[in-house]
């Protein structure tokens, strides 16, 4: 098949082509038009606003359990989702945490998940909070819970703790403390 060329008074030759191409333009723009929403609302950012440990509860001059106190913030944005029910883990070294359950949890809708670990290496604590970060709400009650350290001399140690939520990407905060 030819393309013939078609006349229209005063005017060039458009060919089939050029019409047939055309048509095929006006979806690519639809569909292009809607990524930039899409892709700017895929995740929200957390931060920690508060991370600190430190011995606590002393038997003469040496710590018998570790404080920490945390808090998380979801950063401001107008086109990222509610995060609900964040999860914090911080590993402590297994050389000053005794392991098993947290003495004690406060915080308003903050509760103890887990231990994990070992005692040759470190153990891992993980709490939940229960409730959603948005514009108005941005930061979660500061936790603070206490663990059972062991009966060794003070030490500066370098601890790491992690959120994660599934409407947001996982943060990480470290610090250094002497416990």
């Amino acid at each position: 098949m030819t393309d013939l060329p078609h006349r229209a008074p005063g005017r060039g030759a458009t060919s089939r082509r050029v019409v047939v191409g055309a048509a095929w333009a006006v979806p690519v723009i639809v569909a292009a038009s809607t990524a930039p929403a899409y892709a700017a609302s895929l995740a929200a950012s957390l931060v920690f606003d508060t991370f600190t440990a430190y011995g606590a509860d002393y038997s003469g001059s040496t710590a018998t359990r570790i404080k920490t106190q945390i808090q998380v913030r979801r950063e401001w944005s107008a086109t990222t989702p509610v995060v609900a029910n964040p999860t914090v883990a911080v590993p402590f070294p297994a050389s000053v945490a005794e392991g098993g359950a947290a003495v004690s949890t406060k915080g308003n809708g903050w509760s103890f998940g887990s231990v994990s670990g070992s005692a040759s290496t470190a153990w891992t604590y993980t709490f939940t909070w229960t409730g959603t970060l948005d514009n108005s709400t941005q930061s979660t009650p500061e936790l603070a819970f206490l663990i059972g350290r062991r009966p060794v001399a003070s030490t500066n140690v370098s601890l790491t703790a992690y959120v994660t939520a599934a409407q947001a990407t996982a943060a990480s905060r470290t610090i250094s403390a002497t416990i």
